[in-house]
Parts: C-alpha cells; structure tokens; sequence
C-alpha cells in the first residue's frame, strides 16, 4: 500500500454530496485531483480540474483510473448498481484506494439495512471491497449520519427551516449522530492524507450528537419564534413508507430514512452504537448552536 496518496479521482462531484467532497478535496491543496463523468455531462468545472470520461465500460474505467492513487465514489442510489464493476476496475488498474458512496447511515447495522431498499446493495458493495483486499485494494466506508446542513433544507429530520414546522418522532429524546456536509469533506481529506491509518476499517463521523428535541430548541432560539410541532411516530413513518415505496412514490423512501436515522435500534447514535474517528481523523470541532444560527442567518457552514 502507497504512503502518500497523491491523484485522487472523485465520481458524481456534481451532487449535492460529492460537491463537498470535491470542494473539500481541491482546496485541501494535497491532490491532484480529477473528475470522472458521463460523455454526456455538460458540468462545468475549473479549467486546472482533469475531466475522465467513461461510459462506465470495463475497458473505459480502467483507462480512466490508470497511475490514480485513490477513487472516492459520491454516487447516489441510483448509481450504486455500477460501484462494484468501478470496484473491479480500481483492480485492474492497481488504484491503492477506494472510498463507497457510504457517508450516510450505518449500512452495518441489521436493521437498517433491512429497512432501506438500496442498503442491502451497500452491504454487497462491502462484502465485494473486503474481498479485493487480496488483490491490493484498500478501502475506507465512511458513516456520517445524515447531512444536517443540506438535510435541514428539506426536511430529513423532520424540520422545515422555510415554514418553521417540525415532525417530531417517539417524544423527540432520541439521539442521532449527524454532519454537515463540510464536516463529511473534511472526513475523505483525511482519510486520504493517512493512508496507512485508515486503510480497510469503516469509520464514524459525527458534526455533534443531538436529538430532535435538542435541534428544535436551537432552531427556535436562533429564529426567535416558536415552531408548530407535529407528533408521530418512527413505527408509523415505516408503515406510511413502506406503503408508498411499493407504488413507487419516492416520498415512501424519506419516511424511512427518517425512520432509521431517529428511531431505535438502527445504530444512529455513533457515539453509543459505534466509535467516533474524529479524533483520529484530526476533525475541526463543530456544534449545534453556531450551525443553526450560521443556517438561518443563510451563512456557510
């Protein structure tokens, strides 16, 4: 295994995820960094940025991934079907390291991932990256919980920050590890950066550890006015999207997440059910209070 990982190349840097992770990446000033996409793509990005292009073909990806040092994969469900055949083409062209589009929930967790359609897919993903061990691959599976910057936006949590509503589940104790997405870009610069440290290990991160009734308080302190708050449960978000999952309305898939990211037994509290990595990873200290007021003064986290 390399030392120092130098060319590093990200896939989906163009989503709401990936974007931070490249952000993150490139002002990191540690790496040369490039982008694989689609012939089709019409993102632009800086004019010093490598653009790999691949129809994701065997022969197209190992072309695109020969002399990179590391792959980072910001794909979302959808493309998740496609990161075991970038899995096998990371082999083939001796790339030291792969990152899975993981960053969310804790995919390790039974429960979790027997409640998330596409978390029985991340398992396999895993299974297949412990195996290419034996031919030189190292990886790294990064839990960071869900975004709160970009997930307080649209109600991932259950808060609205435009209505100023909340749906609060199970009486709103519960705790929750969560990121914003800077911390989650920090996270994959690091990871990068000590190579040997982290090589084959799936890791934890968290931005603070709160619950949802911790979040409300600090919403309306920073607001100034109180929210109109809904009552439910995580037991009947499971069933409501469940049921709707099956008709093939999406929205059935948010109900669960938000299901496995604040009800019990999912692993969502990373400092009860797992073991932070901040620590190790040298992450910048990050708390509730000055995300809130950074949100909703509209500042960057």
């Amino acid at each position: 295994m390399a030392d120092i990982i130098k060319n590093v190349v990200i896939i989906g840097a163009s989503g709401n995820i990936g974007a931070s992770i490249f952000k993150a990446l490139v002002a990191s000033n540690k790496f040369t960094v490039s982008v694989l996409t689609r012939p089709e793509s019409t993102h632009i990005y800086a004019g010093d940025i490598k653009i790999l292009q691949s129809d994701y073909s065997e022969v197209s990806l190992v072309k695109a991934f020969q002399g990179q040092d590391a792959v980072v994969s910001a794909l979302g469900a959808a493309g998740l079907a496609d990161e075991i055949k970038i899995i096998d083409a990371c082999v083939k062209a001796r790339v030291n390291r792969f990152i899975p589009s993981e960053y969310g929930s804790n995919s390790k967790n039974a429960k979790a991932t027997t409640l998330i359609p596409f978390f029985g897919l991340k398992a396999q993903i895993n299974a297949h990256l412990e195996a290419q061990e034996a031919n030189g691959l190292t990886w790294t599976g990064i839990a960071a919980g869900p975004m709160f910057d970009w997930g307080i936006n649209i109600g991932l949590v259950g808060f609205n920050i435009h209505t100023k509503e909340a749906l609060i589940f199970d009486g709103g104790d519960r705790r929750f590890s969560t990121s914003n997405l800077s911390q989650l870009g920090n996270a994959v610069v690091a990871v990068l950066s000590k190579p040997t440290t982290t090589a084959n290990q799936y890791l934890y991160i968290d931005s603070f550890t709160v619950s949802q009734n911790e979040i409300l308080a600090a919403l309306e302190s920073a607001t100034g006015e109180k929210w109109t708050v809904t009552n439910s449960t995580t037991e009947a978000a499971v069933t409501e999207g469940q049921a709707l999952f099956a008709k093939g309305d999406f929205s059935g898939l948010l109900l669960l997440l938000k299901a496995n990211f604040l009800g019990e037994g999912y692993g969502s509290d990373f400092t009860k059910d797992a073991k932070l990595s901040n620590e190790i990873l040298g992450l910048p200290s990050q708390d509730l209070t000055s995300t809130v007021r950074a949100l909703v003064k509209g500042e960057a986290i």
